[in-house]
């Protein structure tokens, strides 16, 4: 099986996008499966290429991050570009991945999804949601083990089939949404500003920190 896998990160070899797109392509071609190609959507002086490259391809892999419950600008730059499409012989399947914690907020981008390949006439192969990513370039290797492990398997089976695996899917998607017991806990670290940690960190990085509370497109 031969595959063609866009990267739609705007952080591009950098991104947390391609360290589990590695892990997925090494699973792949362990079990017989061809890349075809690894396009980079930020690399938009290729948009054209790129194009191109996706009508020409029978199996393709878009993978990305949820941006503002969304995909990027990059992605959807490329979606727009390809405008029509008559794909009714090319699978397409999708990675969306997200920083937010619980699997529940990128099911809005997953319909979307879902309604771009009818439009483009595309055979639909499933979308896998992965929250809580933005650890994976946070935390030392050896603490991913496992989802990268998860990933490793999931090419595995995508060569052998052309589908991801139903059961690492739904274990992957998890916390869908975080149990009732959980939400004093969630509370209690809001109120200490614990999670908080990681956005104040990088407003204090970018001399942001006094206007982390600015809404610039408010009307008064």
């Amino acid at each position: 099986m031969k595959l063609a896998i866009f990267n739609g990160s705007p952080r591009g070899i950098n991104s947390n996008t391609k360290t589990l797109l590695d892990f997925f392509q090494k699973g792949f071609e362990n079990a017989g499966g061809e890349i075809e190609l690894v396009e980079y959507l930020i690399k938009e002086k290729q948009l054209e290429e790129q194009v191109q490259h996706f009508e020409k391809s029978k199996n393709i892999l878009l993978a990305f991050p949820l941006y503002v419950d969304s995909v990027p600008g990059v992605v959807k730059q490329f979606i727009e570009t390809i405008g029509d499409f008559n794909g009714s012989d090319v699978n397409i399947s999708f990675i969306v991945h997200s920083g937010f914690p619980e699997g529940i907020h990128s099911d809005g981008l997953v319909r979307y999804l879902e309604l771009l390949t009818k439009r483009w006439k595309m055979n639909y192969m499933g979308t896998l949601l992965k929250p809580g990513s933005e650890q994976v370039r946070m935390q030392p290797k050896k603490k991913n083990t496992k989802l990268f492990q998860d990933f490793e398997n999931l090419g595995k089976n995508f060569a052998l089939t052309g589908t991801f695996d139903e059961d690492i899917l739904t274990r992957l998607k998890q916390p869908y949404v975080f149990p009732t017991r959980a939400i004093p806990v969630i509370r209690l670290m809001s109120k200490l500003g614990l999670i908080d940690l990681m956005w104040n960190r990088e407003f204090k990085k970018n001399k942001a920190y006094k206007n982390r509370f600015d809404k610039p497109l408010l009307r008064e």
